[in-house]
């Protein structure tokens, strides 16, 4: 993944509106880096500066603003040299693993954020 020096990554609005935060997030970002610094930040709302998402593996290079679609288009025109199925399958192995965390959590985490947003909605209406 690229980034620019200005690139930040945070989850706030989940808790901002009240919910759950259930989509994937709660999923991928622990997978990505690492189980207590994965929920600490979502639970803190912490701001990822470029930086610190770069030494923590959530992204591979620093790339300035002017230069990241030519970095990302030669990047893709290296993996579109590759023969077909030599990428498609590449992309399969690579990705098997979060599908298989995604496909185990996504849809009871999703119930939770839909139970917990509808329970913000009733709380609105019923105050509004």
């Amino acid at each position: 993944m690229l980034a620019t020096p200005e690139t930040v990554f945070q989850d706030k609005p989940h808790f901002d509106f009240g919910i759950v935060p259930g989509d994937g997030v709660n999923l991928l970002w622990p997978e990505v880096i690492g189980s207590v610094r994965g929920r600490y930040f979502i639970l803190t709302r912490q701001v990822l500066d470029a930086e610190t998402a770069k030494e923590w593996g959530v992204v591979n290079e620093i790339v300035p603003a002017d230069k990241l679609l030519a970095r990302a288009r030669e990047i893709a025109e290296g993996i579109a040299a590759l023969p077909p199925l030599t990428s498609r399958y590449t992309r399969i192995a690579l990705t098997q693993k979060l599908r298989r965390i995604i496909d185990e959590g996504a849809g009871y985490g999703l119930a939770l954020e839909g139970i917990s947003a509808a329970e913000v909605a009733r709380s609105m209406a019923a105050n509004g």
